[in-house]
């Protein structure tokens, strides 16, 4: 997304937990929303990966995504197959900026 689309877009926090509990599941439910984001991203729909986290004790995967509609990114966690998934308008506190190179989750 070129500076233009930064400041047009949103973040959106999108949750999801492995059932039965599992660790290594979340974490291939994770890599799946990053391939459909990076996908659609290459693809031309305004839509970046910032981060993840995994809660190991929950089995529970919070992603931060930032795209222009939430819709993109519902369409990304369709596309990594995750239908249960929460997707939920977010915003940064304390005045941090969200991550612009990237990152590693």
């Amino acid at each position: 997304m070129g500076e233009a689309g930064h400041r047009e877009t949103g973040l959106f926090l999108v949750q999801f937990r492995s059932c039965p509990p599992s660790a290594d599941d979340a974490e291939d439910m994770h890599r799946a929303l990053h391939r459909a984001v990076t996908r659609l991203g290459s693809a031309g729909t305004p839509i970046r990966w910032c981060a993840a986290w995994l809660l190991l004790d929950e089995c529970r995967c919070l992603c931060l995504v930032q795209a222009a509609r939430e819709a993109d990114v519902v369409l990304a966690r369709d596309l990594a197959a995750l239908p249960t998934a929460s997707v939920s308008p977010a915003r940064a506190l304390g005045g941090g900026t969200v991550l612009r190179n990237g990152s590693r989750s």
